[in-house]
């Protein structure tokens, strides 16, 4: 099972990031992107997915880790002293017990990008990519890629949905998880290209936009890493996706 470098897991490591320091000049083009797909659905279970969205994934954090840095400024009387740190700030056991007890909910890892398939085995293949950015479930009233898998030629062929997380690497071999990039139009544009190389690059059936023409505008190196229990559809798969 892949890990989700998120909010809770750091803090379950005792370390708080500081947000300021997530900037996209710092990814290390050689090091890579990757996408960890691990949630996989029969389309026709998608509404199971809680609706996803890098807007409201990225204000949540922003806000979560913004009152947490008020917790130990305030109630505990610390420095920040962030000019000693890098991107993460180690935090006191008991400390990261008080800010897990007054936010209670702590902000999951956002999966960004699905990748609709049809087809069992080797013969299941990718129709259709796209990037959850919605606030609303993009299912909700018919999705125009599902009304396409209604043609004949999809007749009788297993159709699922998958989800993943998407991760950057610094140049120091620092995990960036794509919703901790600062600013959020940063962030969005990281995504946008992930989505248009990836489309260019895979050449999903029902897709239209970005199929024929390369519209990416950041060289990057993506691994796709898939820990679904459904397949290993695109496991260690390498997309090279170029301006």
């Amino acid at each position: 099972m892949s890990i989700h470098y998120s909010l809770d897991y750091y803090l379950r490591t005792g370390y708080l990031p500081i947000l300021d320091r997530f900037r996209r000049d710092d990814i290390s083009i050689e090091l890579e992107c990757f996408i960890g797909i691990d949630v996989c659905f029969p389309l026709h279970n998608v509404l199971d997915m809680t609706a996803q969205s890098l807007d409201v994934t990225w204000n949540a954090l922003k806000e979560y880790v913004d009152k947490a840095l008020h917790i130990i400024t305030e109630q505990y009387r610390e420095e920040l002293d962030i000019e000693n740190y890098d991107k993460f700030r180690d935090v006191d056991k008991e400390i990261i017990r008080e800010i897990k007890s007054q936010l209670t909910l702590i902000p999951p890892a956002c999966y960004p990008i699905y990748i609709i398939t049809v087809g069992e085995g080797y013969d299941e293949k990718v129709v259709y990519i796209g990037k959850t950015s919605s606030k609303n479930h993009r299912f909700t009233g018919g999705h125009s890629a599902a009304l396409k898998l209604h043609d004949p030629i999809y007749d009788g062929m297993m159709k699922h949905i998958y989800f993943g997380t998407v991760t950057f690497i610094d140049n120091d071999k620092e995990y960036m998880p794509l919703e901790f990039i600062q600013p959020y139009e940063d962030a969005l544009n990281l995504l946008d290209n992930l989505e248009a190389g990836l489309i260019f690059n895979l050449k999903p059936d029902l897709n239209r936009t970005h199929r024929s023409r390369n519209n990416a505008k950041y060289d990057i190196v993506v691994n796709i890493e898939n820990y679904s229990s459904r397949s290993n559809l695109l496991h260690n798969k390498q997309v090279y996706i170029q301006k």
